[in-house]
């Protein structure tokens, strides 16, 4: 096990350099600006460690990574979509891109595009193969492709890739799941193969950070563990396998159980924290292409009664919450093998209708409305076709289709306070808390002969927050912490756009021959190849 100590600022652009880790670092896209990425997001350090900055669209949902396709290298904004398998771009001539009709009616736009003749590396792979399908009976369709993908400054050479000829959306997907996931017949090696059949890691493993609701930057880092962004020890678990049938168990979707669920309402309230817990434990798909996160019915109402939210029946299907509410309020998963993870009010108090308070239905009781963080998947799929997308029939079909009935969808809102590692070597995912807007860095390279993730330590306590991040980003230190390395035993089982958050049922392999995958912030569901449902271990 080789630990670097990198110390960086959250607002520049820097590259760790380590051998077999790549670190992708990420900042945030103004909503007024979907599509700015500023600066030039990649500063190649030295040879074999890489880091490549991503954009958050704060309101709008979703982290962007900015990529070179082919040779020499054009541009594309990618959304980083652990929940989704395939990596496409948008063609130069693609219908979206050339029909103003179309742009008006799907409320998007391309800015950056491919163009398949300025690249001399490019290759067709399968004519008209490409093709997913969304939830409104659109989607995006074209071919199979395969040329060089240059992501901060390392190269996979002839990726296999989707070129979107005729698309509802104006920006491509970096889906980084299993390969299983893909929305083909014929399975590929995908980007998280590739990093490692071409050496760039040595394991398919990588870490999420996605930091403060509010700040500038987070990383992903593929083929190690950062110290400096986590509290205490990584909790490992295994990823849930999906059975077609109750047989043939295979490991398709990102998903670990959710055993329980605690709330602290307020005020003076947290030595009685209101237990709305579940049953026994559900499935939980851990998705960074999901603004929000989803809960069962039963779950989700009584949460929202011990904490004051209210769900919007009549119009949205959407449940808000008071943004001058209390400021302690905190909500508390247990996953796993003992992982506990706290969301705090920053974190799932989301401020999406900033300036914009006029555009709350009247039925909403708050003078000044969030959106909550969580909401009701029984909701949101019998909310009126006045809502943001057509997701009704569909989240009804796939919460009735599930192992017992119910599943969660942990999105971005959840992500955000948790430090993940996903592991699709070992089928493994490991959590910790995370230590929001650390500036330091101790990274662990992950090793091909770890037989899983390693038990690793991070800081001993949350890094002070400056009073002046509510809307920017910490500009403080974090401290220094010497991890461990010992290695454990066992192993088991979207996208976005700028409209109003969406759930992503991302991979969720509910329905028999098939699987939905929505992007978040009202984009798009795809529709891949899986069936059967998630297990428990």
């Amino acid at each position: 096990m080789r630990t670097i100590l990198v110390i960086t600022s959250l607002a520049t652009f820097t590259t760790v350099a380590m051998a077999n880790v790549v670190e992708i670092g990420i900042n945030k896209i103004r909503p007024k600006h979907p599509g700015y990425l500023p600066g030039k997001l990649r500063d190649r350090a030295s040879t074999g460690s890489y880091i490549e900055s991503l954009a958050n669209n704060v309101t709008g949902g979703g982290y962007y990574a900015s990529v070179e396709v082919g040779t020499p290298g054009q541009t594309q904004v990618l959304v980083v979509d652990t929940g989704s398998s395939d990596v496409w771009v948008v063609a130069s001539d693609a219908n979206l891109c050339t029909n103003s009709r179309l742009q008006r009616e799907y409320g998007d736009t391309c800015s950056d595009t491919y163009n398949p003749d300025k690249s001399s590396t490019y290759k067709l792979v399968n004519a008209s193969g490409f093709d997913i399908s969304y939830l409104d009976g659109t989607g995006s369709t074209g071919n199979y492709i395969s040329d060089n993908f240059e992501i901060a400054g390392a190269t996979v050479k002839s990726l296999q890739m989707g070129l979107a000829t005729h698309t509802v959306r104006g920006t491509g997907i970096m889906g980084i799941g299993y390969s299983a996931s893909e929305s083909t017949l014929d399975v590929y090696p995908n980007l998280v193969d590739q990093f490692q059949e071409q050496g760039l890691t040595s394991t398919k493993a990588y870490s999420l950070y996605l930091n403060d609701y509010r700040a500038e930057t987070g990383s992903i880092l593929f083929g190690g563990v950062d110290t400096e962004k986590f509290i205490g020890d990584l909790s490992v678990m295994p990823i849930l396998q999906t059975t077609r049938n109750g047989t043939d168990a295979s490991y398709t979707v990102l998903a670990v159980a959710l055993n329980s669920m605690t709330a602290v309402p307020g005020p003076g309230a947290d030595k009685y924290p209101v237990d709305f817990g579940l049953a026994q434990a559900i499935p939980a798909i851990l998705d960074s292409g999901t603004t929000l996160s989803y809960l069962p019915s039963d779950v989700a109402s009584s949460l929202f009664a011990s904490i004051g939210a209210y769900t919007d029946n009549r119009e949205t299907g959407y449940t808000f919450i008071d943004c001058d509410g209390p400021s302690d309020l905190k909500v508390t998963l247990s996953l796993g093998r003992g992982a506990t993870i706290v969301l705090p009010a920053s974190q799932i108090v989301i401020n999406a209708f900033q300036g914009y308070q006029d555009i709350i239905p009247s039925n909403v009781p708050f003078s000044n409305a969030c959106l909550f963080g969580f909401q009701d998947i029984g909701v949101a799929s019998s909310a009126s076709s006045s809502s943001s997308s057509s997701l009704a029939s569909k989240l009804s079909a796939i919460a009735a289709a599930s192992a017992g009935g119910s599943y969660a969808l942990l999105g971005d809102s959840f992500l955000r306070s948790a430090y993940a590692v996903y592991d699709l070597t070992n089928n493994e995912i490991a959590l910790a808390q995370s230590n929001l807007n650390s500036t330091s860095s101790n990274v662990v390279e992950l090793q091909a002969f770890d037989s899983g993730i390693p038990t690793l330590t991070g800081v001993k306590s949350q890094q002070p927050l400056s009073p002046t991040t509510s809307g920017s980003g910490s500009t403080t230190t974090g401290s220094s912490s010497k991890s461990t390395t010992t290695s454990p035993s066992g192993t088991l089982g979207t996208a976005t756009g700028t409209a109003k958050p969406t759930p992503n049922a991302a991979g969720m392999s509910a329905i028999p021959g098939s699987s939905l995958v929505l992007l978040s912030a009202g984009a798009a569901c795809l529709l891949s190849c899986l069936g059967g449902a998630l297990v428990l271990a």
